[in-house]
């Protein structure tokens, strides 16, 4: 009996572990093959489509300031509270460039062929404007090719908003479920969802809700970040908050660190 509820269930299973996938890569050239017409290509934001130019306003910035905080005693939701107001401050001035050279054009090829592209993003939605500036920046935007055209919050339990073809889910809530629930919102279901981002844990998260919907899905765990040239230096980052208002360089700010100007 035991053996027969066995089959029963692998049976039941199989049509969603076969639609179901993650592979790694350091490049956008390993997924670009990989998309059909009947696929959403879904991407990250920070360290995946685009990261801070220089130390101060890189998403690793905001880990050190929040991880030094829970040394402190702070939780992971009072540090990050603590850390929001200067990041929304300095994203408002931070110029990004691209992890990998090819990322936006490859974007542009897909989009240029009517493929649904999409932004899904941890980031909260004081952050939309200076968000949409940043990728503007880069010669880009979602919103040529998004599933919808309109404005709207996703019920969630803290503000999550959609704007421009980017989902901001903020830091709060699990990317998998807002998404789903984003599909329900706009009454579309995709066949095919590729879903790029630089961690691992986000990609699972995404890759199990929608196949969870009967959803073909592809996990990207997209790893250039971590063959780029590094940007972020903590000791440049302090250094580049005295001059908040007119975020440097990291190499004008090595320059006046090593003359002792401030």
């Amino acid at each position: 009996m035991f053996l027969r509820k066995l089959f029963i269930l692998v049976i039941t299973l199989l049509p969603f572990l076969s639609e179901a996938k993650i592979i790694e890569t350091i490049t956008i050239k390993t997924v670009v093959p990989l998309i059909d017409e009947d696929t959403w290509l879904v991407v990250d934001l920070d360290n995946t489509v685009f990261e801070g130019k220089q130390a101060l306003g890189h998403t690793e910035w905001f880990y050190d300031k929040a991880y030094a905080l829970m040394k402190e005693g702070m939780t992971l939701d009072e540090a990050t509270r603590e850390c929001y107001p200067m990041w929304i401050e300095i994203q408002k001035i931070c110029p990004v460039k691209p992890v990998e050279d090819v990322f936006i054009p490859a974007l542009k090829n897909v989009q240029q062929r009517g493929i649904i592209v999409m932004g899904l993003t941890h980031r909260q939605p004081s952050l939309v404007d200076s968000t949409i500036s940043q990728l503007a920046s880069l010669g880009w935007s979602f919103q040529p090719t998004a599933p919808v055209k309109n404005i709207f919050a996703v019920p969630s339990s803290t503000p999550t908003i959609y704007k421009e073809g980017i989902l901001f889910t903020g830091e709060y809530n699990k990317k998998g479920e807002m998404f789903t629930r984003f599909l329900a919102i706009i009454s579309q279901k995709p066949k095919k969802i590729i879903f790029i981002d630089d961690k691992r844990s986000h990609v699972e998260d995404v890759e199990r809700a929608v196949t969870e919907q009967g959803i073909e899905c592809i996990g990207v765990h997209y790893r250039a970040i971590e063959y780029a040239e590094k940007v972020y230096y903590p000791e440049i980052a302090e250094f580049q908050t005295k001059f908040l208002k007119t975020i440097m360089s990291n190499e004008a700010a090595i320059l006046l660190m090593q003359n002792e100007l401030e």
